[in-house]
């Protein structure tokens, strides 16, 4: 989970709003969200209970 989780450091929460979820699924799946910047920029990694990991990184203007 260590390995997991070190991308989200990249995006520190530091105003007002900005949130950060972790949670593990039922069927085993990590997934970590992320907001901050009002909305502005939205991240998300989920990993997979095979290995399989996939990011997502949204930036609006």
């Amino acid at each position: 989970m260590k390995n997991f989780l070190e991308a989200l450091s990249q995006f520190p929460l530091k105003n007002p709003g900005d949130k950060l979820s972790l949670e593990i699924t039922p069927s085993g799946r990590k997934v970590a969200k992320m907001q901050t910047n009002n909305g502005k920029l939205k991240y998300s990694k989920t990993q997979y209970p095979n290995g399989t990991i996939m990011e997502t990184k949204v930036t609006k203007a």
